[in-house]
């Protein structure tokens, strides 16, 4: 056989030994991402990044080495630190005009971040506008189920808040908060366990005059539900993971 056989063989042998360019997809996943959110302010994708930060959430990409691109005017880019506190305040402040599952996604995390530290005034504030938002676009796009089970996290959330706090909610008896979880239990699994505190305090017979066996439940963490955000350039599915956070 010619030299130029085997000179054709090696080089196929050397293709197949080595990788084409020495291209790693994840780190390239993780540019790209990075560039959506930063560069082009993209929400889902500032989400992201900030839940693959979070150590209290699991996510796919919390192994990626996200790093902010390098930029003339840091103050230019929508992400200035990787830090998913300062990321979660800024899509919250973008979202007092635009709603969307993304803010919703977020004011819901931060209500029960700040129920399960005891911060219950402003978890109820923030499960209030997690359910405005979500009634919002429940009206606008339709009852899906990523929707609703964020709003009705954010109801149940609210109500326990606001138990914890002292505060007397719109459903002034035990009895009216039991009814209203009830129908929220089936979708929201927040719902579910705070009723299940109720019925067990209450030896299943619910105060119907005031609010005694009511409160103080702070155990959302266990049960809030993470919709992870769609992967910019749809590298993933986006699917609702029925899942607690990592505490």
């Amino acid at each position: 056989m010619t030299n130029s056989f085997w000179g054709v063989i090696a080089a196929l042998l050397l293709a197949v030994s080595l990788p084409a360019s020495g291209w790693d997809f994840d780190q390239t996943r993780a540019r790209d991402i990075m560039d959506r959110a930063a560069n082009d302010g993209d929400a889902t994708a500032r989400l992201l990044v900030a839940m693959a930060l979070d150590e209290r959430i699991d996510t796919g990409f919390d192994h990626y080495e996200f790093r902010l691109p390098p930029s003339n005017d840091p103050k230019q880019l929508y992400i200035q630190w990787l830090d998913h506190d300062h990321i979660y305040s800024n899509l919250m402040y973008g979202s007092r005009e635009h709603a969307s599952k993304v803010t919703l996604m977020v004011y819901a995390l931060q209500g029960t971040f700040s129920l399960w530290n005891h911060r219950y005034g402003r978890a109820a504030l923030y499960y209030q506008a997690a359910e405005q938002i979500g009634e919002q676009l429940i009206q606008k796009n339709g009852f899906g189920p990523d929707l609703a089970v964020l709003t009705y996290d954010a109801r149940a959330g609210k109500v326990a808040a606001m138990r914890c706090s002292g505060n007397v909610p719109p459903q002034d008896t035990t009895y009216k908060i039991d009814k209203m979880l009830a129908g929220l239990e089936r979708t929201s699994e927040i719902a579910r366990d705070y009723r299940a505190y109720i019925q067990y305090h209450s030896v299943g017979k619910p105060n119907t005059l005031g609010l005694e066996d009511s409160g103080c439940w702070a155990g959302a963490a266990s049960g809030a539900a993470v919709i992870y955000p769609l992967a910019p350039f749809n590298y993933e599915e986006n699917t609702s993971k029925y899942v607690g956070l990592d505490y």
